[in-house]
């Protein structure tokens, strides 16, 4: 097979330990990228449906997948990331049209009965063989192999137009060209950094989209609540009122797939593959949650309506909190009762500096080297990070870092697992971390950001696992966000936040008072914030139900019946990406892995730069992907299993 026609270089072979790099494709060459991967893939795949039956076993079998979902990888790992960062439009509508190529290609594989039998033929010998093909016999039954054939077919159809579905639904968010409008006066109590930075129109009115170095500093500190309500909605508008009807379209479609499999829901359809295995626990857990978080939720208001009533000058009893005061009296409470400004911590961290302290506490944590390299990248402003063990020199794994907002690009902070390890091929991973921050500098919350996003990363190229499906974040969806969720308390502790010195000499320092405070103020609004993924959850699972409504109603029913309300004319579920993609049915493991990552971070003790601790974790868990279970990963860390004490006092304790 030829390799496909790129503007810079092909992965390099990472068979010999060489340097795995990310090609960079012009829209020509992801079509040529995507047939030939698809073209090789049926090729290997054939091969393993004619092998002989009774023949079957890990070699014939797990490994030749293996080698199959190698080839996929290295075609389309790089075309989803570029789907998302590309600075071309024409190479990134190229990639959608290569996901849905892919998708249907990959139902079609878990619909060969040949292949299916031929899994379940293999007798494992090893924790990973017998993962992998339990794995693979779920994939099957998921992909409606053991369906009618009539049933099979419209299965494929649904799985076709999903993935169709999905990449609108984020691609009309990226692509969103609305701009708002705001005199000066409308921007008092902006830093003036930001309004220095900000593009102008022939009135001289300050333009501003929707990236977060825009949106959150004015929401934080915009004086006029007139201006902040006005940004505040069109932030809700900013895929609407298309996405709307991509929404309910997508949530007719999981309903028609739970009504295939003859079960009540989409629901019990996911769950049955993740840590709480059915609806029932998810609901009961959402329960719990409620118990504790509807009472801090109505003290933080309390207090928030307070200071709204201060400095407003009206009785505390007309000064009603809007969903666009949130952030700004928080922030002003914040500074009264913590001495905190978000915009001046900037100064604290500026964001180069607290890029290379985050990888030099990642090394000591994890007994890991990084090495900046350069190697082709899709921006100019992208850096690459060669991966290696400290202990023994191998080259591990490659990282890049695309940190700044631009035209086109992913709105939101996330990573990109684009290639897994595979320790029998020698394959070494390569993970993708995708922002949007200040050039300048960050908030401490936009830090704890940087670190949960980085968590995702290390999980990635940290694994050290047997075969590719195992590498990485692979592991069960409400277990995946537990590592860098703990990750984020590296950005609250004098121990790790100590080091940033070292890489910033002229920044103001950082001493036990000052993190106290972040801490507490971090703390302030807990109710709020968990009041929030409370109800997100709870959507989610309303619209994965047994009887789910339209998106927009059954939002605006449910924001309804919060201490806050539903605002008429906005429309949140056509910007909530994470129901139209991979988390439906499953958002509620944000707050699931947050109980995980709380008792996670308990075996470090008082001192979170532990760098023993730090390596069993690196061994007990990164390396480990989804070779085992994540319960049985996270109780041999731990020596017990989960407790939850930790997360609910988190809550309470604001």
């Amino acid at each position: 097979m030829t390799a496909p026609q790129m503007t810079t270089e092909t992965l390099s072979r990472t068979e010999t330990g060489e340097r795995a790099t990310i090609p960079i494709l012009d829209a020509a060459a992801v079509a040529q990228s995507s047939e030939q991967a698809l073209a090789h893939a049926r090729e290997l795949l054939d091969r393993i449906a004619a092998a002989p039956l009774d023949g079957a076993n890990a070699q014939t079998v797990l490994d030749a997948w293996d080698d199959t979902a190698r080839v996929l990888e290295d075609a389309f790992g790089p075309i989803s990331l570029l789907n998302s960062v590309h600075p071309d439009k024409s190479v990134r509508d190229a990639c959608d049209g290569a996901l849905v190529h892919e998708s249907s290609f990959l139902t079609d594989v878990f619909q060969n009965e040949a292949f299916y039998e031929r899994v379940k033929r293999v007798h494992p010998h090893s924790v990973a063989e017998r993962e992998l093909q339990k794995h693979l016999i779920e994939a099957f039954e998921d992909s409606g192999v053991s369906l009618a054939p009539e049933k099979r077919q419209r299965f494929k159809e649904i799985s076709e137009r999903l993935t169709e579905l999905g990449q609108e639904f984020a691609k009309n968010i990226r692509e969103n060209g609305e701009r708002v409008r705001f005199t000066a006066e409308e921007c008092r109590g902006l830093p003036q950094a930001w309004r220095d930075r900000q593009p102008r129109d022939e009135q001289g009115n300050i333009v501003v989209g929707f990236d977060y170095p825009d949106y959150v500093p004015f929401m934080m500190n915009a004086l006029d609540e007139d201006a902040r309500r006005r940004y505040w909605t069109a932030n809700t508008l900013r895929g609407t009122p298309r996405n709307l009807d991509v929404l309910d379209e997508i949530v007719s479609l999981r309903k028609e797939i739970a009504e295939l499999y003859e079960v009540p829901s989409f629901a019990h359809y996911v769950t049955k593959r993740r840590m709480v295995e059915n609806p029932e626990t998810v609901a009961r857990f959402l329960d719990d949650v409620r118990s504790v978080v509807t009472e801090a939720e109505l003290r933080d208001l309390g207090r928030l309506a307070e200071l709204k009533a201060e400095l407003s000058g009206v009785d505390v009893e007309d000064a009603r909190v809007q969903r666009w005061d949130i952030s700004f009296y928080r922030e002003r409470l914040r500074e009264r009762r913590y001495a905190i400004d978000q915009e001046q911590l900037r100064k604290y961290f500026p964001t180069e500096s607290t890029v290379r302290w985050m990888l030099d506490i990642s090394e000591r944590l994890y007994n890991v080297r990084f090495t900046r390299a350069d190697v082709p990248v899709w921006h100019d402003e992208v850096i690459y990070i060669d991966v290696h063990d400290a202990a023994t020199g191998a080259l591990i794994g490659g990282i890049y870092l695309d940190l700044y907002p631009r035209d086109g690009k992913y709105k939101h902070a996330a990573a990109w697992p684009v290639r897994g390890v595979s320790r029998r091929t020698g394959r070494k991973p390569i993970s993708v971390l995708v922002t949007n921050f200040n050039r300048q500098g960050l908030t401490h919350d936009e830090l704890e950001t940087l670190l949960h996003e980085f968590g995702h990363v290390l999980h990635g190229v940290l694994s050290n696992t047997h075969y590719l499906a195992h590498a990485g974040t692979s592991v069960q969806r409400d277990f995946v966000e537990a590592p860098s969720q703990m990750y984020e308390e590296w950005a609250s502790r004098m121990e790790s936040l100590s080091l940033l010195r070292a890489h910033c000499a002229d920044c103001p320092q950082i001493d036990q008072s000052l993190v106290e405070r972040l801490k507490s103020a971090k703390k302030f609004g807990a109710g709020i914030d968990y009041g929030r993924q409370l109800l997100y959850a709870s959507f989610d699972m309303e619209l994965s139900n047994e009887h789910p409504g339209r998106c927009l109603e059954v939002w605006a029913r449910m924001e309804g019946l919060t201490p806050m309300g539903h605002v008429d004319g906005t429309q949140f579920p056509g910007t909530f990406e994470h129901i139209a993609s991979g988390y439906a049915a499953g958002y509620y493991g944000y707050m699931w892995a947050k109980v995980i990552a709380l008792d996670l971070v308990s075996a470090f003790g008082t001192d979170l730069m532990n760098r023993e601790t730090g390596r069993r974790f690196r061994e007990m868990i990164l390396s480990r992907g989804s070779e085992e279970p994540a319960r049985d990963l996270i109780e041999r860390f731990l020596g017990r299993p989960v407790a939850s004490d930790a997360f609910f006092s988190h809550i309470i304790g604001s």
